[in-house]
């Protein structure tokens, strides 16, 4: 129940008339205040409510969801226990996460285990502050032991395949999980190469230039900003999914939520140490377990839907640019049967382009994309592209869109090359040992690449 209070604040002003008056002007003042500070219901109060009445199977449960969440589940014209299940009772003893703030708004989850009769448990509830009241944002189901079973997985994959939406999304997302193992891998490189020499995290973080340590925050940053696309799309794009694909679509969801949630506090322990030269490893141990068969869920249907996706024409892509969150992003659409693919503004400007080369000799060719000062590299496959190198540092050039392709040394093969803005600096992109490799040549004579 709100809590409200009043405030009413009386005020008699009495004037006496001085020097002997036996009677005088009497002014009166009546100054009356009425203060209304609203509490908001705690989360676990509404999840309490959304309870109670889920177990009379009463559609008032529906305005304690989300407006984008009610409106879908309305549409649905069934009965609350037909959507969410019977709960056998509500877990209050759960654990509610500290309430966060970030581009989206204000939210909070609440960590439980509510059994239910004719549906996985519920692990998660998310919420949302929405015009100062806590309303559910989404779910976390506990995923069935069998989702390992091979024969499910293709299952899932077969109704992926069949649904043009849920395809397109599941491409998107896999592609920013690529897009992040790239920027981890190019900026983490030299703490996997220490490591080996047992050098421990603190230690490494602590020696880092001030430089090297920036170019790690930042890919932090952009790492988390992708996977705040990736839940966002999976929880405002994907609506009316079928009963079939909701463990899967909930469980990506909670994936990216709970990936985002893990890189957040590795990096405010990272950020406290270089700071005040305290290091605290963060508890996140439960969310690593989950979060491990969460991605390997997700990526065991995404591997097949990958290679079983026949039916595409064209492929989505998903381009991000800059460092700060939310991201600069734009979705484009790869067609393998053109050559050249271009978009330029009312000035006649490029804005992104699109070029089909060969360069691994494998027949499929790859696909070097200019767009915002970035250049991306997807390799060619009989199914589609996928994302194996791209830039996040200009290196003085800004990557304009004029680049082109040339012979390479290994017949069949091409290399893309472009010059930098100060005409110093020649780059090529080309392939060696089946690996993305980039390289900077310096057009003065008689110096060394790099």
């Amino acid at each position: 129940m709100n809590k409200t209070y009043f405030l009413v604040v009386t005020s008699l002003v009495l004037s006496f008339s001085c020097g002997g008056q036996e009677s005088g002007e009497i002014q009166e003042t009546l100054s009356t205040v009425d203060t209304i500070v609203t509490m908001p219901l705690p989360p676990l109060e509404t999840a309490l409510q959304f309870s109670n009445l889920l177990g009379m199977n009463d559609p008032e449960c529906f305005y304690l969801l989300v407006p984008f969440l009610r409106d879908s589940v309305i549409t649905l014209e069934i009965s609350p226990q037909q959507i969410f299940g019977r709960w056998r009772g509500f877990d209050a003893g759960g654990r509610l996460t500290e309430i966060s703030r970030d581009s989206s708004g204000i939210f909070t989850s609440y960590y439980c285990s509510i059994v239910r009769m004719d549906n996985p448990p519920i692990v998660r509830i998310d919420f949302s502050l929405v015009d100062g009241v806590w309303l559910i944002s989404g779910f976390g189901e506990e995923l069935p032991r069998e989702v390992s079973d091979s024969l499910t997985i293709e299952h899932l994959a077969e109704l992926v395949l069949e649904d043009p939406a849920i395809r397109m999304e599941m491409r998107l997302a896999r592609f920013l999980i690529d897009d992040n193992r790239i920027d981890s891998l190019r900026v983490y490189s030299s703490w996997e190469a220490v490591r080996e020499e047992g050098i421990e995290f603190p230690e490494y973080i602590v020696s880092l230039s001030d430089g090297h340590y920036r170019d790690l925050t930042y890919s932090n940053i952009r790492r988390s900003a992708k996977l705040q696309i990736i839940q966002d799309r999976a929880t405002y794009r994907l609506t009316g999914v079928s009963l079939d694909l909701n463990a899967l679509t909930a469980g990506w969801r909670e994936m990216s939520y709970l990936w985002k949630a893990v890189l957040r506090a590795r990096h405010e322990s990272m950020q406290n140490l270089r700071i005040n030269g305290i290091w605290q490893e963060p508890d996140i141990t439960e969310e690593i377990e989950r979060l491990q068969m969460l991605r390997n869920y997700f990526m065991a249907v995404s591997d097949i839907v990958e290679l079983r996706d026949t039916l595409s024409r064209t492929y989505p892509v998903l381009l991000t640019a800059g460092s700060q969150e939310p991201l600069r992003e734009m979705v484009i659409e790869l067609d393998p049967h053109m050559v050249e693919q271009r978009s330029e503004n009312d000035l006649g400007i490029t804005v992104w382009r699109a070029l089909g080369v060969e360069m691994n000799g494998d027949n499929d060719p790859e696909r070097v994309v200019y767009w915002s000062g970035d250049i991306f590299l997807f390799q060619g496959t009989s199914t589609g592209y996928r994302l194996v190198w791209r830039t996040y540092d200009d290196y003085d050039s800004d990557y304009h869109a004029e680049f082109m392709s040339e012979p390479s040394s290994v017949v069949s093969r091409r290399i893309v090359v472009l010059i930098g803005n100060e005409k110093t600096f020649e780059y090529q992109l080309g392939y060696e040992e089946d690996k993305p490799v980039f390289r900077r040549i310096p057009l003065l004579e008689n110096n060394e690449g790099f």
